[in-house]
């Protein structure tokens, strides 16, 4: 009788939760336990789910779903204090869970468990906040399937209430197994809970910037632990938003504090918005850090630079001759060639055109060798009005390239071109904008067909003229001067009937354009049509054409 006693009591411990009284730790646990609140950028609330404390850092770990879509959440602890989610520390959408950084001081985390439950252990499952109920559910293992040689994914025979969704799961002690994830088949009497060191191990990489575990959640992500990996973060995620950009500036200096990429990133950021002030006091504040100085004259020579290129009044620190004194120095701590690059640009801007040369020049004798910089060199030729020298720098140029030339060869071909024309070297122009029109065919436009059609009339090149002008009348079919050049080169060949019609044209597009009429009008004459050619003419003389009037007289 004794013994069938002992069997029931047993029983009915299986049936019902253990008394409070054995579950010493559930006060403590509960202290860790939040509920997760979760808005879209609305700030219309999402979801609501359950979380709890791992760290003293203020991590909290909770189920991937509720946050998908978020823009800002907050966590509210057992006493109804609210503290916002700062920052998505590690995500995972396979296994449903994500960790985030939430502003708590000295939040009452919870120990995680050393080692993976065996199967028939008892675990516990906490309930969840705003349910009043003083103990946890308890239960059984029924398997514990083992991955990543560290971390498990357990099954329990128990069903709870959807509102029990990441609550904790505990061993005996008390001691955080992992979270509570529900099963989808609703008639299964099954349950799961996902190893919380595998949740804490997630961290955010480089790469995760373009993962859409990490992209789908829209609250500022927690920066990897790597300073080169974070840089490469900021840049992959591509945020346009300035507010964000500067908090993860302020998040990568804070992390990072001797290292001088949140600072430029920072300082160039608030330039572009004008807030100079503020920028100039983060070059400053990454100086005081002992970052490398370098780096820092670097990027603020070159904001400053190029402010000035396109707002000619700035505070008095906002000068070219601040910013090459920051240029020479940034050079003195670190000779790279990228500074005497700068050093050029800033020079050229205050038409020091032959110290500017020489930096450019000096820049082609280093690993950043390229055609740019025997352009830039040659520009400053220009400006000094050596044509002759300006061409030899552009040959250069052009020799960086081999033929068959490459997309890249274009600029160098084209700013070539040009010098040629000047130089009235036509063929060899004209052979470098056929080179360019090889490369470019779909980025050139009526006016450069226009362009090489006077250089081929030069040469002679009168079939290769005609087509190039026809090709620009077709992309500017409202322009009256390309008809006029038109009817002039089918006069040349010959072809009168052609140059009447497109005269016509001309004149259609614009009456008062005294050139067309007085093509119009040798053109009618080579016809034998002396009165209509008489009129074209003199319209075109009452037009301003003085060569009009001299056909007239003649």
């Amino acid at each position: 009788m004794k013994h069938r006693i002992s069997y029931i009591l047993l029983a009915m411990a299986m049936l019902f939760p253990m008394p409070a009284a054995a579950q010493k730790w559930f006060k403590r646990v509960r202290k860790a336990q939040v509920n997760i609140l979760a808005y879209d950028a609305a700030g219309q609330l999402l979801h609501t789910t359950n979380g709890v404390f791992v760290d003293d850092r203020g991590t909290v770990l909770t189920d991937y779903a509720s946050l998908r879509g978020a823009a800002r959440a907050v966590a509210i602890d057992e006493g109804g204090h609210e503290m916002p989610v700062m920052s998505v520390v590690g995500a995972s959408s396979l296994y449903d869970v994500v960790s985030l950084r939430v502003d708590a001081r000295k939040p009452a985390a919870l120990n995680v468990a050393p080692t993976i439950p065996s199967q028939g252990e008892t675990v516990y499952i906490m309930p969840y906040l705003g349910n009043r109920s003083g103990v946890a559910t308890e239960t059984t293992v029924v398997e514990a399937k083992i991955f990543d040689e560290l971390y498990a994914y357990i099954t329990m025979p128990v069903t709870l209430p959807e509102r029990s969704t990441s609550v904790p799961v505990l061993n005996a002690e008390g001691q955080l197994l992992g979270l509570l994830q529900l099963s989808a088949q609703k008639d299964k009497e099954q349950s799961f809970c996902l190893s919380a060191p595998y949740a804490m191990s997630l961290r955010a990489t480089a790469i995760s910037a373009t993962n859409s575990d990490y992209r789908d959640i829209h609250i500022r992500k927690q920066l990897p632990d790597d300073a080169s990996q974070a840089a490469s973060f900021i840049y992959l995620i591509g945020t346009r938003d300035t507010t964000l950009y500067l908090d993860y500036a302020a998040d990568f200096i804070r992390q990072f504090p001797t290292e001088p990429t949140g600072y430029v990133m920072r300082g160039e950021m608030l330039t572009e918005c004008g807030r100079l002030d503020e920028a100039e006091q983060a070059w400053h504040d990454g100086l005081d850090a002992k970052a490398p100085a370098d780096e820092l004259l670097y990027s603020r020579a070159r904001s400053v630079y190029a402010r000035l290129q396109t707002h000619s009044e700035q505070p008095d620190f906002w000068t070219l001759g601040h910013a090459l004194e920051d240029a020479r120095a940034a050079y003195d701590a670190r000779p790279l060639p990228v500074y005497t690059a700068l050093q050029g640009h800033i020079l050229y801007a205050l038409q020091r055109y032959d110290e500017a040369c020489e930096h450019f020049l000096s820049v082609t004798h280093t690993n950043l060798r390229s055609a740019d910089y025997f352009l830039y060199a040659a520009q400053c030729q220009q400006m000094k009005a050596d044509t002759i020298a300006a061409l030899e720098l552009q040959d250069s140029a052009v020799a960086c390239f081999t033929k068959p030339y490459m997309a890249e060869a274009a600029p160098s071909l084209l700013v070539r071109a040009q010098t040629l024309l000047s130089l009235n070297r036509f063929r060899e122009a004209v052979a470098d904008l056929n080179e360019y029109e090889h490369l470019k065919l779909d980025a050139v436009n009526a006016n450069f067909y226009y362009q090489r059609a006077q250089a081929e009339l030069q040469c002679r090149m009168f079939q290769q003229a005609l087509s190039d002008l026809e090709r620009a009348a077709r992309m500017s079919p409202d322009d009256p001067v390309l008809r006029a050049e038109l009817a002039a080169v089918n006069f040349r060949l010959n072809q009168v009937d052609d140059a009447i019609v497109v005269a016509r044209e001309a004149i259609r597009l614009d009456p008062e354009f005294g050139d067309a009429h007085r093509i119009l009008g040798v053109c009618l004459r080579a016809k034998g049509q002396k009165a209509d050619a008489d009129a074209a003419l003199q319209r075109a003389a009452d037009l301003g054409d003085q060569m009009a009037k001299q056909l007239l007289q003649k």
